[in-house]
């Protein structure tokens, strides 16, 4: 008989009718090559992330998921009535007010089962192909010692192949969605998030399948995060053993329980991009094992929580960390990395294995507190190096590390098997670390074998030029070059450009007012402009309200937002007479001079406890953030304003910089909805900014149509509440470009660099944040990369590199790069270092 191939197609391969166009298309292909098909699929792009909502912020999502599921069905053709069963579970499920985990389980797996009524519906009138029940093939194993919770959210299974199941089916395409499992007593339990692949992978062992193939958005495994590294490189070949690793450590192209299954029973696996059937992709098998030394990935595990225990009593002492670890075990918890010393162990929890509450950490300190002192560090990352003989490449690994002298390094850990080694550092370093020793170690290595093209060039090949939306530079390359004949180095904005994002934002219908962060540019052209077109305005300084009233002559007061940090009383007494609206962020100024604040109206800025963004310096909350009014003093502040008649009118919150997770908005608004009974008087609630634009090609960005949904949600359940928002990056960073000609090139060894006139004196962010932006040779436009260079400014600094490894045309001296995206935080933050002036500021001519 014919051999099975196992197919699996995530929750952007199955979200519209063009997908399952191809999907039909690629099992026809199959079967014409005498293959037996078993299709599984995720649910349809989206509906887990809104079941979710309800299972931890007890939000109704049943509107939401039946309009996502009505328009898929529309979309194939199909008879929505036929989700009605489903749907009805689904309600019922949604009308309660609280859920425990065996009803979580049921209502998560509900995106699955109802994909695949429509799935089915639509298939079959394509192809001769039949319905699996999961919970008749995969149940989950009796063996699980691990907590509860974590046995039904992310179940595992005893797999093996299945002689009787695989004579039990006898037509030739079956298809099943994935996600879901049954227990022993026929309960749903699920398989973990992104768990359809785990699916996949146990189906194929059951059916003894010939191959496993994952269909995605993607081409495949890269080198590193592409969204964060855009010349990550596209692993063409990689052994089980180094894929297991890059997905055990925060690769997201397969979920890290889908490989082993497979692994056992040498059944090869192939990752192939849906929107691409034809080009080439990633393929795991045993015979593809490295022969020297390298690594083939660096990868980023966010939010692990780090347990140190510390008791000089396990000095020599039998049986301590057997005694230790037996408390892991009796509480469920699945321990990641270990580090040991004398009077210490040091353990990480990842969030991936292990449900980490409050409650729980507080019962884990609780049963270890008789053996040992322990401290919990949370919100760390685990930047790890995947490949083959690493400790061969230590000479490589320390001068990156060096650079990181003034960081933390919580605990460093390198596998026994030498395929990887794991740093674990704080969460806001853990980007920054993982570029440099990709660089270095992947990058500079022009010698790696199984390395494909980088996830940059790929996407300039997926997107026809038809289809990519130019930049606003791109159609008025002349006009610059004219100007930087005479004015270079220079920034240039183009406020048609602002309008268009003005009106991307005010499709967040849920937010009533928005108000622009001056402080992102506060060129008195781009104030105006957003106070002609209904954007109101932030300052967080006496200067930028005078530049603000000199450059919007007549606005009223209240359209002036101020929000200082750390200012000098006076500087708030000003405010006031004004009538200019006044954010307070720290305590001491109300328990110090309520005097000045008596009679006032003012926004309290609270702390919502965990920052967000790219890099530490724009997270704008938590402990290690100088921001906002901390959880333990918001009702101490609350009784004080009501004794000293200071009325709270609004509550203001802000996470960070770049934040592209949509439902960031919507968990500020919880919180500060959370402390609204502690202020009878207050209307408003204060989002803050932060929202991420769309950095290199092929980035998604942010999703407005999300974060609408999200905060009217929100609105719905507190009548009466003005949403506002302070959007700055997001409104002017496409807006300007700054132009700078080059003066010099050099190469040192294979290094190449491409000096310009201008550097961190006019635009900082590289050096500061580590920010990326887009270079291109302006003048060389239309002309083939040749080369790779680091692009570099005439300060005398090291720092001073404005982007690294950038790939370039033939660059000659008096050639005119432009640096993209730098209409926010570029000409504010310049400055006159080394006595060079910074970069001039222009209105770009209509």
């Amino acid at each position: 008989m014919s051999s099975w191939v196992v197919l699996k197609f995530g929750g952007t391969s199955v979200s519209s009718v063009e997908k399952w166009q191809t999907i039909a298309a690629i099992v026809q292909q199959k079967i014409q090559q005498g293959q037996r098909v078993l299709l599984v699929h995720s649910a349809a792009s989206g509906i887990t992330n809104l079941l979710t909502e309800k299972t931890t912020a007890n939000r109704s999502i049943q509107q939401a998921v039946t309009e996502v599921l009505t328009t898929l069905a529309a979309q194939l053709g199909v008879d929505p009535q036929q989700l009605e069963p489903s749907l009805d579970l689904l309600r019922s499920l949604d009308d309660r007010d609280h859920l425990d985990t065996w009803e979580q389980a049921q209502l998560l797996s509900m995106g699955e089962q109802c994909t695949h009524v429509l799935a089915m519906a639509y298939l079959q009138q394509h192809l001769d192909i039949q319905s699996l029940n999961p919970k008749d093939w995969l149940i989950s194993s009796d063996h699980d010692k691990r907590a509860t919770d974590a046995q039904i959210l992310t179940a595992k299974c005893d797999i093996k192949p299945d002689p009787a199941k695989q004579q039990s089916l006898t037509g030739a395409c079956y298809a099943m969605p994935g996600f879901m499992a049954g227990d022993s007593q026929g309960r749903t339990v699920l398989l973990g998030r992104g768990g359809s692949d785990t699916s996949a992978a146990y189906m194929a062992v059951l059916l003894g399948a010939s191959q496993l193939e994952i269909w995605t958005d993607v081409h495949g495994i890269f080198s590193a995060n592409p969204h964060s590294i855009p010349n990550a490189r596209l692993l063409l070949n990689l052994s089980y053993q180094e894929a297991r690793e890059i997905a055990a450590s925060g690769g997201k192209v397969l979920h890290p329980r889908c490989i082993l299954p497979v692994e056992q029973h040498g059944i090869p696996l192939l990752i192939k991009n849906t929107n691409e059937p034809a080009a080439i992709g990633t393929v795991l098998a045993a015979a593809h094992t490295p022969k020297k030394p390298r690594v083939s990935a660096i990868n980023n595990r966010h939010q692990i929580t780090l347990v140190s225990m510390e008791s000089i009593n396990m000095w020599h002492q039998a049986g301590f960390m057997g005694d230790v670890f037996n408390i892991y075990k009796q509480l469920g918890l699945s321990i990641d990395l270990v580090s040991t010393a004398q009077t210490n162990i040091t353990i990480s929890l990842d969030n991936i294995d292990n449900v980490i509450t409050d409650a729980v950490l507080r019962e884990l300190k609780q049963a270890l507190s008789p053996l040992c002192e322990v401290e919990v560090f949370r919100n760390c990352s685990a930047v790890t190096l995947v490949g083959y003989r690493i400790r061969a490449l230590a000479d490589k690994i320390a001068p990156v590390l060096s650079t990181f002298a003034d960081q933390r390094i919580y605990i460093t850990t390198q596998s026994s098997n030498d395929l990887n080694q794991t740093f674990v550092v704080d969460e806001d370093q853990a980007d920054k670390l993982a570029r440099a020793l990709h660089e270095v170690l992947i990058i500079e290595d022009k010698e790696l074998d199984d390395f494909g093209p980088t996830w940059a060039e790929l996407i300039h090949n997926q997107t026809s030029k038809s289809e990519r939306i130019p930049a606003w530079w791109q159609d008025h390359r002349e006009s610059l070059l004219d100007l930087s004949r005479d004015h270079a180095p220079c920034y240039v904005y183009h406020l048609p450009t602002i309008q268009h994002q003005i009106e991307q934002l005010q499709k967040i219908t849920a937010v009533d007012r928005f108000y622009y962060a001056s402080k992102a540019n506060s060129h008195p052209a781009i104030l105006a402009h957003m106070q002609a077109h209904g954007v109101n305005l932030e300052t967080v300084s006496p200067q930028e309200i005078n530049q603000v009233e000199q450059a919007c002559p007549g606005i009223a007061a209240a359209d002036i937002l101020f929000t200082p940090n750390f200012a000098p009383l006076k500087e708030y007494q000003a405010a006031l007479a004004k009538g200019v609206q006044v954010t307070i962020d720290n305590p001491s100024l109300l328990f110090d001079y309520p005097e000045v604040f008596r009679g006032h109206a003012v926004i309290l800025r609270l702390d919502p406890g965990h920052g967000s963004g790219h890099h530490r310096y724009v997270r704008t909350a938590g402990t290690h953030s100088k921001f906002g009014i901390p959880a333990s003093e918001v009702e101490p502040v609350a009784k004080w304003c009501q004794q000293h008649d200071i009325e709270v009118k609004g509550l203001h919150a802000h996470a960070g910089s770049g934040i592209l997770d949509h439902n960031n908005w919507s968990r500020i608004a919880e919180y500060l909805g959370s402390c609204l009974e502690l202020f009878p008087a207050a209307k408003i609630i204060n989002v803050g900014g932060g929202l991420g634009i769309r950095e290199n090609p092929g980035d998604f960005g942010l999703d407005l149509a999300q974060l609408n949904h999200a905060l009217t949600a929100f609105k719905q359940q507190h009548h009466g509440i003005e949403l506002w928002m302070e959007p700055g990056r997001f409104l002017v960073a496409h807006c300007g470009v700054l132009l700078a000609r080059v003066t010099q090139t050099k190469w040192k060894g294979r290094q190449g660099y491409i000096g310009i006139e201008t550097g961190m004196n006019s635009l900082i962010r590289p050096a500061l944040y580590g920010a990326w932006h887009n270079i291109v040779n302006l003048s060389q436009l239309d002309q083939a990369t040749e080369y790779t260079a680091n692009v570099v400014g005439p300060m005398c600094e090291t720092g001073d590199v404005l982007g690294v490894d950038r790939k370039m045309p033939l660059t000659q001296v008096d050639d005119v790069l432009l640096i993209a995206n730098t209409g926010a935080y570029g000409a504010v933050m310049a400055s006159r270092y080394n006595l060079r002036e910074p970069a001039q500021e222009i209105i770009f001519p209509d």
